[in-house]
């Protein structure tokens, strides 16, 4: 995986930074409760391994929240943001032209849930479909294009991410007729159903991006590495994705799942004040439900420019 996504964020002329002065190299890293984070979590607690000449700051943004994620970048206290590919291109869109992509690297992680003893996806159309962690992200834009595709159109509207949809969703009498989140936040729900022996139990029903993928033979990249371009130099921007290759690899084996449940349960706990079991973790990686693997080739920008246009009715900013 070497060929990497260095060739998407051009090199050239980037200046150079106090990141060049003596000792480790200093990377500050945005990123928000979502599939981003396993990784970097990893990454952030066994930097010795993964980053051995770097120091790596978490700035988190806790709701995945896209105004918060906005001013990070034009207040610099970011150098990197993990954020879905479409968000990051809608602020290259509206401006903020510091923004540069790195990669895209999630390309698996959202899921359309429904009631274990329903009809499935053809229950939800014209019903309510809550979207974590809200309306226009991916978790509603590709279920719904996905759905459409079949010919159903649900009611979709916002839940918010964390405990409140969680209360929602274990009551039949309030549950809507399906949820699409991401992860970890569907393994979490699947988990605490059995845990704690909710009435209203919940499926997997559809993974909408692989539907997607079938139905439109577009690729879909779901997360992305951003950089910010005034911010980052040549030796911060390689030592990052050196290290996001190096814990790809590792979290592909699955003698190693363990491990990282136990950390990534820990850091979401602090860092993000979000509670979710180790168990949850564990059942979220060895059902391999989210994928990562950071692409740089012609064949990834390709995928880039047909998903903004195919699913998001959008045209690639110039020089993204």
């Amino acid at each position: 995986m070497k060929r990497l996504a260095l060739t998407l964020a051009g090199l050239v002329g980037i200046p150079l930074t106090a990141a060049d002065a003596s000792g480790p190299t200093e990377i500050r890293v945005a990123l928000p409760p979502d599939p981003n984070a396993v990784p970097v979590f990893i990454l952030e607690q066994r930097q010795d391994e993964f980053l051995p000449d770097a120091e790596l700051e978490l700035v988190p943004n806790p709701a995945g929240d896209p105004s918060a994620m906005r001013a990070m970048v034009q207040d610099g206290r970011t150098d990197f943001a993990f954020f879905n590919l479409v968000g990051g291109v809608r602020f290259v869109e509206g401006g903020l032209d510091q923004l540069e992509l790195v990669a895209p690297w999630v390309w698996q992680g959202i899921y359309l849930l429904t009631p274990e003893d329903g009809a499935g996806a053809k229950a939800t159309d014209g019903e309510q479909v809550l979207v974590a962690p809200g309306l226009s992200t991916p978790p509603h834009v590709v279920t719904e294009r996905a759905l459409t595709e079949h010919g159903i159109t649900p009611d979709f509207a916002s839940s918010g991410a964390g405990m409140a949809l969680l209360a929602q969703a274990r009551n039949p009498r309030r549950a809507p007729e399906g949820v699409a989140a991401p992860e970890p936040l569907v393994s979490l729900i699947l988990h605490q159903q059995a845990a704690d022996d909710w009435e209203q139990q919940w499926a997997i029903e559809l993974d909408p991006a692989q539907a997607l993928e079938q139905q439109l033979d577009v690729r879909i990249p779901l997360g992305a590495i951003w950089a910010v371009r005034d911010q980052v130099d040549d030796e911060q921007r390689q030592a990052l994705m050196q290290g996001i290759e190096a814990v790809t690899d590792w979290l592909a084996d699955p003698g190693n799942h363990e491990q990282a449940a136990r950390i990534a349960a820990e850091r979401f706990d602090t860092f993000f004040d979000m509670p979710i079991p180790e168990a949850a973790l564990l059942r979220m990686l060895r059902s391999e439900r989210v994928v990562w693997n950071p692409e740089g080739d012609e064949d990834t920008r390709q995928a880039v420019d047909d998903y903004l246009r195919e699913v998001f009715d959008t045209q690639p900013p110039a020089g993204l």
